[in-house]
């Protein structure tokens, strides 16, 4: 205690040490993601933009979807290109997309019926089977593709390694071609933790056979999304596939598939070349070429079109990737924030043919933890005894070091050194000892001085404007009280009773009635009060002054009262949770709706903070969304025992009028509203937000025709407050089967919500009921949907088909964006459209 009260800088360096010294052996995702941040800066300056390289890609890009049709392309296509470009003899080729499954082609398997038929009559030599027989060759685009690649014997393919696939043995068995294309020179193979994957998306056996080689694309991300790392190795069954880029490189190279070797969690080698120094994952952490462009790249159309010279491949490695918009997905990298995967892989690439490797060592932790230990003596024993400028030159002399150091280290040898966290330890360390010190000075000249009169007004009229009420009263308390004071006095006790803090409104209007009793109505405030205290029972009223139902317009006060900054003007209505309000942000003039919640009531106080906390972390993710079919969310805050939120004001209704056969929509205006309610949820799940409770009760239809979502966020607030046991109250017709057991959802649970909102709002009935909650969630697992047509024939086919794709009980065959289901409706919607004008013209 001596020690705390003599040198408090030095308790308190020691103390900020001692909690950087934890954060850096558990690991903290924020402080994580500064050090990712500090990574992709020195990255940009290790960049080579101008560097030779000997990589060009072939890019299927916006322009070539747009001239040569609609992504998937026929696989005839696909041979041409690898045909123009083997013309130019390039290396090696990788081809950036997998083909799974054969091409389906009615017309090739209608002839193919046609020509079996035949043979098995034995007319083979008539001129029709020849006919037939070269018209099916001619559609047979896989065929064509297979002898493209083989012609070449340089084609890469891809594959992909699902990691949390329920894979059975049948999935796992392994081909020859599998086998042979798998490092087997791999030491340290007992490694725990190491990738896997249990199933494995693959080419056709066809294209397998015929290619040079295979190589996986699995993604790596790191914790903020972000990709900066190849996984050279995937394991699979037993085997170590190599990864795309690290084929490439091998067979640009000439090396053959012996000369890979790998120690797992060390390195992997390429033949004679220098070991390539990897993470525990035997990941490469990438060396990237530059931003977005760095590489050449030239159009597909192009290409297949004859505008580019075949000579420019010469010597190459190929890679042919999409980079069009919805057919395959861009990155966030170091240097761009959207690369494409052929420009990732290409970096990658680059990053192993010019031996441009990022190292971090082994060593890399308790480097870090040795130079805390080394700041916590300089925070706490020499920054106190310098003198200000001495030790703010210090501390930017140590901070120089640090980041310049690390700086150098990354952009000149390649090495990754941690030094967030004693970077950040030094920063808190300084400012903490400089308060401190700054404080201690201060406290010796209050003492000497005393307080101010007109500092503790001006004070207290700063906290009376930020609604720091008590502390406002603390420090107004400090000042003699003249009829100015009196006023400011009287406002602050006014700011209380909209605050609803009933108690504390009478202390003020005591205190002034100490000094005038008869100062405008205080006299009358302070008795109204004081009978409703002595009347109130334990309940909704008994901290709250409450008189009615209403927390806040229900009261004993006549003044308006306030949540946060917003005044409460009236009541709109009452939900399970809370009561909506009209209110107005006196800030801009802003109509909005406030929306309360009695959160944490029946609770203990540390379970109802802990939903307090959660409430807020969905408020704010909630209030993070923007988009013309979700409702926006202002503000968020707490009065209390009321948790509120602000939102825009919507002047219309829910759907669940619309829910009933009486009175169901046009069904060209269901298909509307509900494509925009579901480009509204493929926004937010873009964004990482599932709603979880969709339901015509959380879709308002405004005046204007517009649809918004309500209750973004706030679902999984008010399930989990509703009752201390977990479980829902009311009946979960909406849920999906994933919600019901229990499992983590995405956002194919809404889609299934919003499929079982679309069959009632087109049939007028739900699709699952049970006499009991019990029931219902056995139909909603188990039972398939009626057909909607069944109860309204009017329901178009392909409108019930859409349905039933989104109300699949198995996830992985619902649809897997909620905007997929969208561009469904809009079609159909189309389709609707262009009939209506057909038959509106033919009867003109």
């Amino acid at each position: 205690m001596d020690i705390l009260k003599k040198q408090p800088a030095v308790v308190c360096g020691l103390a900020i040490s001692l909690v950087f010294l934890i954060l850096a052996l558990v690991r903290i995702d924020f402080f994580d993601a500064l050090e990712y941040k500090f990574y992709d800066f020195r990255m940009g300056m290790r960049a080579e933009p101008q560097g030779a390289d000997d990589i060009v890609i072939v890019d299927i890009d916006n322009d070539s979807v747009e001239k040569l049709g609609r992504w998937p392309w026929p696989r005839s296509l696909i041979a041409k290109s690898v045909e123009k470009i083997n013309a130019g003899d390039p290396k090696i080729i990788g081809l950036n997309f997998i083909y799974s499954e054969a091409e389906e082609n009615s017309g090739f398997r209608e002839l193919k019926i046609l020509t079996d038929i035949m043979e098995k009559q034995g007319e083979t030599k008539s001129a029709i089977y020849r006919a037939m027989f070269e018209a099916m060759n001619r559609l047979d685009n896989d065929r064509k593709l297979e002898e493209a690649i083989q012609a070449a014997n340089k084609v890469v393919l891809p594959v992909y390694l699902k990691e949390s696939s329920a894979a059975s043995e049948q999935k796992k068995a392994n081909t020859p071609e599998i086998i042979a294309l798998a490092v087997k020179d791999v030491e340290n193979a007992d490694i725990s933790g190491f990738p896997e994957g249990q199933d494995m998306i693959m080419p056709i056996p066809a294209f397998l056979k015929a290619a040079k080689g295979i190589g996986h694309v699995n993604i790596a991300y790191d914790s903020d999304g972000r990709v900066r790392r190849d996984r050279l190795l995937y394991r699979y069954s037993g085997l170590y596939i190599p990864s795309f880029a690290l084929k490439l490189t091998a067979l640009y190279l000439n090396l053959p598939q012996d000369s890979l070797r790998a120690t797992l969690g060390e390195s992997v080698q390429l033949g004679s070349a220098a070991d390539i120094s990897t993470t525990a994952k035997s990941e490469l952490l990438i060396n990237f070429k530059g931003p977005e462009g760095a590489f050449k790249r030239f159009s597909f159309f192009d290409v297949v079109n004859d505008k580019i010279l075949p000579n420019v491949f010469k010597g190459k490695l190929v890679l042919v990737s999409p980079s069009a918009a919805g057919v395959m997905n861009p990155v966030s990298t170091p240097t761009a924030s959207r690369m494409p995967i052929g420009e990732l892989t290409a970096n990658s690439i680059w990053s192993l043919l010019n031996k441009k490797f990022v190292r971090q060592p082994s060593w890399d932790k308790w480097a870090g933890i040795a130079m805390i230990l080394l700041l916590s003596g300089v925070i706490a024993f020499v920054l106190p005894r310098l003198k200000a400028i001495v030790s703010g030159a210090a501390f930017a002399l140590l901070l120089t070091v640090f980041i310049g150091g690390a700086t150098y280290l990354f952009v000149s040898k390649g090495l990754w050194i941690q030094i967030t966290y004693p970077v950040l330890q030094l920063i808190f360390g300084y400012l903490g000892v400089v308060t401190l010190n700054f404080f201690a000075s201060e406290t010796g000249k209050e003492k000497a001085e005393g307080e101010s009169a007109e500092t503790n007004r001006m004070l207290g009229l700063s906290f009376q404007t930020q609604g720091m009420l008590d502390m406002a009263f603390d420090k107004l308390r400090k000042v003699p009280v003249d009829a100015q004071m009196k006023d400011v006095l009287y406002n602050l006790g006014l700011d209380y009773e909209r605050k609803r803090q009933f108690n504390k409104a009478a202390s003020v209007y005591e205190y002034i009635a100490q000094h005038d009793a008869k100062f405008k109505d205080i006299g009358t405030r302070t008795k109204k009060l004081q009978q409703a205290s002595e009347t109130m029972v334990y309940g909704d009223g008994f901290l709250t002054g409450t008189t009615s139902g209403d927390p806040l317009l229900g009261t004993v006060s006549d003044v308006k009262p306030k949540l946060g900054r917003y005044e409460v003007l009236k009541q709109l209505g009452k939900g399970a949770m809370g009561i909506v309000y009209l209110g107005q942000d006196p800030r801009i003039n802003r109509t909005t709706a406030i929306k309360t919640f009695k959160i944490g009531e029946g609770f203990e106080e540390a379970e109802a903070q802990v939903l307090k906390q959660k409430f807020f972390r969905e408020a704010e993710s909630a209030g993070t969304l923007s988009h013309p079919n979700i409702v926006t969310i202002y503000d968020a805050g707490e009065e209390h025992d009321l948790a509120y939120i602000a939102m825009e004001y919507l002047d219309g209704e829910d759907l669940q009028k619309y829910t009933k056969r009486v009175h169901l929509l046009p069904m060209r205006k269901v298909i509307e509203y509900v494509a925009d309610i579901a480009d509204g949820l493929e926004y937010a799940h873009q964004k990482g937000i599932v709603h979880r409770d969709i339901k015509p009760a959380n879709v308002m239809l405004l005046k204007t025709g517009v649809v918004k979502i309500t209750d973004f966020g706030i679902a999984r607030i008010t399930a989990s407050s509703q009752t201390q046991t977990g479980i829902v109250k009311g009946t979960p017709h909406y849920m999906s089967p994933e919600q019901i057991s229990g499992e983590k959802v995405d956002g194919r649970s809404d889609i299934f919500s919003l499929g079982v909102m679309l069959f009632q709002l087109a049939s007028g009935d739900l699709p699952f009921k049970g006499d009991s909650p019990a029931a219902l969630m056995h139909q909603i697992m188990n039972v398939p949907h009626p057909d909607p047509r069944s109860i309204n024939p009017k329901i178009l086919k392909p409108l019930a088909t859409i349905i039933d794709k989104a109300m699949e009980k198995n996830r992985e065959k619902r649809y897997q964006k909620a905007g997929q289901m969208a561009q469904h409706l809009r079609t159909l919607g189309k389709k609707i459209d262009e009939l209506v004008s057909k038959k509106a013209g033919e009867s003109e």
